[in-house]
């Protein structure tokens, strides 16, 4: 065989197995977002109160927040494919358990436990990524890989959509379940990509700035998901503080939902032709610039409000893969347990942020409450530049040893 056809082969391989990671974030990470949306429609069906809604999301976010070192560890001991595959099959059975449930505790209980599947993709996703999409398109991946989130919120809208009335949305959730069960059917073993010159990565040396660099990755994680959670969550019941109609408010959200998406790959892309502690900046710049949406949030004024919603969301949100791509480079043969730690900052913030905005939200009114996340982002945003600062001064001290 050529080299020009095993290259062929390793480059289908490698959009095979894009598509297996990404049909599965999208199949893992929906539940929360899907729950949301239709729970109107399973209150007026089932005893499920405001309540139990907010404790379902909580214990989601809970559960990965918890369980993401773990599973970034299981990851690197099992490997990626066997994780996702149970993964899938993880949200396959809560994805069934909500779809039958005749109670709110049971959505609950079920919606909780999704976070242990979670905890184990999120890792399984970038250690794949790692291992097999050449170092020249890796931010182009974390990009894609990304954007399964806020592909999730899309999905959920879509469905409710056409499943509003009645207790179609057990049809709905049914949908998502055999979403996640055709997502088994694109999970491939990992196969090195084919070397060349361009995609030549250095040797793997000693973990870049020790702890303290994963310290504050790990707080910037935590403050920059606080603001983001905070969006899908409150942008709603907020928009009708400023007049906006339930279409508007909706039309604003996936026009932010998109530029979400595009940010999250166009800036990935154009962060993979940085290098070192140069990709943080970029998401340091991000969050700055979120920072500035998040306030527009606590503007009385609607015009100024959809504005804010469209930037929260891009910027405010839009960082997840040049984060990825930036602790992938920092932990090189680490992937997995790296990001399983920076996940569960994630995580351990979607539990925090809404918990915080209500808090706020009560005592001190809805303008307040955004203010308040937007000094999260802006917070954010300065732990991360601290963790640039600590990659730049640990790159110079090898230099001086070398």
């Amino acid at each position: 065989m050529t080299t020009q056809q095993t290259h062929a082969g390793s480059t289908t391989h490698g959009r095979r197995s894009m598509a297996g990671v990404i049909a599965t974030m999208i199949s893992v990470a929906t539940p929360p977002f899907l729950v949301g949306t239709i729970a109107i429609q399973v209150a007026a069906t089932i005893p499920f109160s405001a309540g139990q809604l907010g404790l379902a999301v909580a214990g989601y976010y809970a559960f990965s927040a918890a369980f993401s070192p773990l599973g970034g560890r299981l990851v690197q001991r099992w490997g990626a494919t066997p994780s996702m595959r149970l993964a899938c099959l993880g949200a396959t059975s809560g994805l069934t358990a909500i779809a039958l449930a005749d109670d709110g505790t049971t959505v609950v209980v079920a919606l909780s436990l999704l976070g242990l599947p979670n905890a184990l993709v999120q890792p399984a996703a970038n250690q794949v990524l790692s291992d097999t999409v050449p170092a020249r398109r890796q931010g182009v991946a974390f990009g894609l890989v990304q954007s399964a989130i806020p592909s999730a919120t899309l999905l959920s809208g879509a469905l409710l959509a056409f499943f509003h009335t009645g207790e179609s949305w057990r049809t709905a959730v049914g949908i998502v379940a055999l979403l996640t069960l055709g997502a088994q059917l694109l999970v491939r073993a990992p196969q090195a990509p084919a070397v060349r010159r361009d995609d030549a990565r250095p040797p793997l040396g000693r973990p870049i700035g020790g702890a303290p660099l994963m310290a504050a990755l790990v707080a910037g994680a935590v403050l920059a998901s606080m603001a983001a959670t905070s969006l899908p969550s409150f942008v709603a019941s907020s928009g009708a503080t400023r007049g906006l109609t339930p279409g508007q408010v909706a039309a604003v959200q996936v026009t932010g939902s998109l530029a979400c998406i595009g940010l999250r790959v166009l800036a990935s892309w154009r962060g993979s032709l940085l290098e070192g502690w140069r990709v943080l900046v970029g998401v340091a710049g991000m969050l700055a610039v979120g920072s500035l949406g998040f306030a527009l949030l606590a503007t009385p004024s609607a015009a100024l409000f959809c504005v804010g919603v469209v930037v929260a969301y891009a910027f405010g949100w839009g960082w997840n893969g040049l984060f990825n791509l930036s602790v992938s480079r920092a932990r090189a043969g680490r992937v997995s347990a790296a990001t399983g730690l920076t996940q569960g900052g994630v995580f351990f913030g979607g539990v925090l942020g809404p918990l915080l905005f209500a808090g706020v939200l009560d005592l001190q009114g809805v303008g307040a409450a955004w203010l308040v996340v937007a000094v999260a982002a802006l917070a954010a945003s300065s732990s991360i530049v601290l963790a640039a600062r600590q990659w730049a001064g640990a790159e110079a001290e090898k230099e001086c040893t070398t």
